[in-house]
């Protein structure tokens, strides 16, 4: 049997749907609802779930579609709706607003069997996609580390990727103390320096509800991916057949126009760090060759590194296919570009490292400086996709060190 949740919000509508898996997926808080509509679904041989919310810390959270129908009345959704009126007539984002820390469905296991839960959003000719996210790892408990949340406070994204080695610390607790103002928008995944503690590795998991390293979700038009370069990852690991799957599911799904994939250990880069995670390459950069991946953010190497739109080279595995590289030399602008743009974002506040002078495939370098990137998406004209991404010093003058920006026809 399938069950599908839809939530409806000033024209934003998050479905959530259950599927049979061996694997879990990441679940996003509803955002505040108008309404809500249960539809129940025929019988179907290979869907069997349900939907349920476990979590005590954020129980009145989540809305039990029979159950909001009966106790609301006309009175209580004219007062929201007249809030609502009030917040958008003050000038405040008419966004969905992520709750990761606090969420009640995460990775969670669902009578015996394990779910995939994801939210989607239902595109229409009207509907105009504007948002932008920010991303770097590396940060360790330092005062550039905390100019890195002031960096993301000004640029105001509405969701966070840190890309591993949070804290450098014995514990978790200094880093969780300086993200606090941005941890609601908050999402990790798990560097090195997370894994060498059994009891900071489950600290971190605790505070983001993560049952495993590896998980997916989608936000706007955007399903992103995390992936552990910490756990086990070959092609015959739970969280490589995770991946395929999850993969082959969104590359087909006419909702999403990028796919983004964020993990910690650099599977290419031009050196003068930390070695490659070559194995992590070989394994994942042909399955995101194939369901078409747009971006990969990487940490590890405490430097930033944009990459030409490269492919996989199955005859030469350490000198990637530079996507028509006649055309892209120099150029911060690719249309319809058929390889993937790899970003090596080690700039949250860890000592920095040196760059090497840059392999053929390397496009942008910086080393010694501390920053975020800021990646913009929106759509124009309704049938191109534009992603604007900035690498941004975090001094006072958020000087633009690098931009870039990929451009691509509707699906």
């Amino acid at each position: 049997m399938f069950f599908s949740l839809l939530l409806i919000n000033h024209g934003f509508n998050l479905t959530i749907n259950s599927f049979n898996n061996n694997e879990s997926h990441l679940l996003l808080d509803p955002i505040p609802i108008v309404r809500a509509y249960a539809f129940q679904l025929g019988d179907n041989n290979k869907i069997d779930s349900k939907i349920v919310n476990d979590s005590k810390e954020t129980k009145n959270n989540i809305i039990i579609i029979n159950e909001f129908e009966k106790n609301s009345s006309n009175t209580d959704l004219k007062k929201q709706q007249q809030e609502q009126q009030e917040q958008e007539q003050n000038g405040m984002k008419n966004k969905a607003i992520l709750d990761f820390k606090n969420s009640s469905l995460q990775n969670t296991k669902l009578s015996t069997k394990k779910t995939i839960v994801t939210t989607t959003t239902t595109k229409s000719p009207s509907s105009k996609v504007s948002f932008n996210f920010a991303a770097a790892g590396d940060w360790a408990c330092t005062s550039k580390a905390k100019d890195t949340v002031k960096n993301i406070i000004d640029h105001d994204p509405e969701l966070v990727l840190a890309l591993g080695d949070l804290s450098y610390d014995s514990s978790a607790k200094c880093w969780l103390k300086i993200i606090k103002p941005i941890a609601d928008k908050t999402k990790i995944v798990i560097g090195n320096h997370e894994a060498d503690s059994s009891k900071k590795l489950k600290t971190y998991m605790k505070a983001f509800n993560l049952q495993k390293q590896y998980y997916s979700f989608n936000y706007q038009n955007v399903h992103f991916l995390a992936l552990s370069t910490e756990t086990s990852y070959d092609k015959g690991s739970k969280q490589y057949k995770f991946a395929e799957k999850d993969l082959e599911q969104y590359a087909g799904d006419s909702s999403i126009d990028w796919i983004v994939v964020f993990y910690h250990k650099n599977a290419y880069s031009s050196g003068g760090g930390l070695p490659d995670e070559t194995d992590f390459r070989n394994a994942y950069h042909p399955l995101f060759d194939k369901y078409h991946v747009d971006l990969a953010l990487q940490g590890h190497h405490h430097a930033y590194e944009r990459l030409y739109p490269i492919t996989f080279n199955d005859d030469s595995k350490n000198k990637p296919i530079v996507y028509d590289k006649d055309k892209v030399k120099d150029s911060f602008t690719f249309d319809n570009p058929q390889g993937i743009i790899f970003l090596t974002v080690g700039t949250g506040g860890a000592e920095s490292m040196k760059v090497a002078k840059g392999k053929p495939f390397s496009a942008a370098r910086e080393d010694g400086k501390f920053g975020i990137v800021n990646i913009s998406l929106e759509k124009e004209n309704n049938d191109k996709n534009i992603l604007t991404g900035n690498f941004i010093d975090n001094k006072k003058k958020h000087k633009i060190l690098d931009e870039f920006k990929i451009i691509k026809e509707d699906k």
